[in-house]
């Protein structure tokens, strides 16, 4: 389900229910279990109430999760949209949507089955649809070096290696195109990671859809998978959705006005799924320093920015650098708040993965040179934080190349891009630290300049 850009224009102020995606992905409740929910209470209730204290920021992160799977231009998107103006607006500051036009794919149902046996599948984006009616067929290996015609009639079956990251590279489309040149039907991938998750792939802005329908599964059925390729059973894929080149997403703008100094503060607010710890964190940052602005009698002015279209090559990022960004000699500073700042470490043992208490250390910490002095001290102690010059990884890349003074967070952590990961993956104890560190870092940016 979605909603049209003409419903938008027309005022559609409600965006309840949630997007269909399929039995193959989704599990479980739509909230977070009774257990996590104790755990947040209690944690909760050890906080205090400033807008940075932990518990007010684990408090943002489960409200973010809630809301279900963020995937761009979804109801669920919209709804967040919705949410995060009005949690700006409660705030005290003029919050505002900027709407950008793009082509989406809803999906309705996604399946892969093994006889009566379902295997969890998620669509390679930008997807091509099976129709309303499955492809049968047996599993085939395909190699790169397949024949032309040797897998006709088959759906071919990959892997995705964990080194190629989480974003479509040129490998992945090389092993696509070796698939559709031997005939292959479809393609399965079996994308490879710690987690055994499913993990999804950012597709890149203006990307085309597959020649053939292509799905993810995670390591853990490979086993069934590889059972049913040696035993010649036929497997049935479904991948049905509709194309759509005439849907919008909605940005989200607040203001705190004061004086000529502008600092500027963004996050991306989508994603594959419900994305607790990828995004939960940059969110939760994003709304506690625009409460902590505006309760402040004097300081610099603030332009808050929460973007949809991440996992589309950054389509709302673009979308608002072209439209409204303001001029970089006008910005005292753009921090930006991306993926992954503040989640835990985890521990391969003999039983599973198990969380640690200390948080990922290969959370990275990137910035224009002349902050780093400043930054190496409003940062000291905090895992991971030291500042560096030399990457520069998600939509953090579009200010810097476009001229800002700016730093910003990001990290792929444990879950990162999985429909596990959840509010266990982060916590009051390891978000308060970075919000007190980003403070810190504001008031001193503020000093410098003479405020």
């Amino acid at each position: 389900m979605k909603v049209k850009r003409r419903e938008l224009l027309c005022g559609a102020g409600s965006f309840a229910g949630a997007v269909l995606l399929g039995e193959s992905v989704v599990g479980g409740s739509s909230r977070w279990g009774l257990e996590g929910s104790r755990r947040a209470a209690n944690a909760l209730r050890s906080g205090d109430a400033g807008p940075l204290s932990g518990a007010k920021l684990y408090e943002d992160v489960i409200a973010y999760y809630n809301l279900g799977e963020h995937r761009t231009a979804s109801e669920v998107d919209l709804r967040t949209s919705q949410w995060l103006l009005e949690q700006l607006r409660a705030a005290g500051l003029k919050a505002t949507f900027h709407s950008f036009a793009l082509r989406q794919f809803f999906v309705s149902q996604t399946r892969l089955a093994i006889g009566e046996k379902t295997i969890r599948a998620f669509p390679l984006w930008f997807p091509r649809s099976t129709g309303r009616s499955p492809m049968n067929g047996n599993l085939a290996l395909c190699e790169r070096s397949a024949e032309p015609e040797s897998l006709r009639g088959k759906i071919g079956l990959v892997t995705f290696p964990a080194s190629a990251g989480t974003a479509v590279q040129k490998v992945h489309s090389e092993i696509i195109h070796a698939a559709v040149k031997a005939g292959a039907s479809a393609l399965v991938g079996v994308t490879e990671g710690a987690t055994k998750e499913i993990i999804a792939l950012n597709s890149p802005d203006g990307a085309e859809a597959w020649p053939i329908p292509v799905v993810l599964v995670g390591q853990r059925d490979e086993p069934a998978l590889t059972a049913a390729r040696r035993s010649s059973t036929r497997v049935s894929l479904l991948l049905d959705g509709e194309d759509d080149a005439d849907t919008i997403a909605r940005n989200v703008i607040a203001r705190v006005d004061r004086g000529k100094d502008l600092i500027v503060v963004s996050t991306p607010q989508s994603g594959w799924f419900r994305c607790a710890g990828e995004r939960g964190p940059g969110i939760a940052l994003f709304l506690g320093l625009a409460r902590w602005a505006i309760r402040r009698p004097s300081g610099a002015s603030f332009l808050f920015v929460s973007t949809s279209g991440h996992e589309l090559g950054g389509l709302g990022m673009r979308a608002f650098l072209k439209d409204l960004a303001p001029p970089p000699e006008r910005v005292l500073c753009w921090i930006h708040l991306g993926a992954g700042i503040a989640t835990y470490s985890w521990e391969e043992t003999p039983a599973g993965l198990k969380r640690l208490q200390e948080p990922d250390s290969r959370r990275l910490l990137m910035t224009s040179r002349d902050l780093v002095p400043m930054l190496t001290t409003t940062f000291a102690g905090l895992a991971g934080l030291t500042p560096n010059v030399d990457r520069a990884v998600g939509e953090f890349e579009f200010m810097l190349k476009a001229g800002y003074r700016t730093f910003g967070i990001a990290a792929g952590h444990r879950f990162h891009h999985t429909p596990a990961d959840s509010p266990e993956t982060t916590g009051p104890a390891i978000l308060e630290p970075v919000g007190l560190a980003l403070v810190k870092t504001l008031e001193t940016i503020e000093a410098a300049a003479g405020r």
